[in-house]
């Protein structure tokens, strides 16, 4: 006798449903972290700092004197850019850097308005275009200022949190120099942050 294999055949074709959500949850799970591992493993890390852990011995305590070296070896940090940053530079208000330049002496007899002129006249300033933490991005704003003919350098700074910053800054300019670069800039929509030196 003679099968019927046609109805056998539905039989063993069961009708699946969707997926549960739970198996669609894990899947993308594990193909987020799969691409989180292959873009930690890419990105340079900052500063690798070797972890050195003090030899412990089983002799007897230390005395004191030994002690004080290696208190020495590890000093507590000293912050001393507060009393370098005052003495570095300071942020001016473009409205004072106008008043400064229209200060002239009326008449030969103001002597003392005469120092006043000589000493704005002096004066020097820098113009930062920006601040940031990727070189790349710096030398980038570097190369669109180039192209609008200002002439800046990249300038390195490590802060208080131990993060590295890429300065874009040009100058030393004089007052007239400023205005006349920070209207450029305005034109080509960059910022800029004027700063005084001393």
């Amino acid at each position: 006798m003679s099968r019927d294999y046609k109805s056998r055949a539905n039989t063993q074709q069961r009708k699946r449903g969707p997926k549960p959500c739970w198996v669609w949850f894990i899947a993308g799970l594990l193909v987020g972290l799969f691409f989180s591992m292959l873009a930690w493993l890419k990105l340079p890390s900052a500063e690798v700092k070797p972890a050195v852990a003090p030899a412990i011995s089983k002799a007897a305590p230390a005395s004191e004197k030994e002690k004080a070296p290696s208190e020495a070896v590890n000093p507590k940090p000293r912050f001393d850019f507060f009393t370098i940053l005052p003495e570095m530079e300071v942020v001016v208000p473009e409205p004072e850097v106008e008043s400064r330049e229209t200060l002239k002496p009326k008449s030969a007899e103001a002597g003392a308005g005469a120092e006043v002129v000589t000493v704005a006249a002096a004066d020097r300033y820098m113009l930062q275009m920006g601040s940031f933490r990727q070189y790349a991005d710096a030398d980038r704003l570097k190369a669109s200022l180039a192209l609008v003919g200002i002439q800046a350098e990249i300038q390195k700074v490590k802060i208080d949190t131990g993060e590295l910053f890429h300065r874009v800054r040009a100058g030393p300019y004089s007052p007239e120099k400023v205005k006349m670069l920070s209207a450029r800039l305005k034109e080509n929509r960059i910022n800029s942050l004027m700063i005084k030196l001393k």
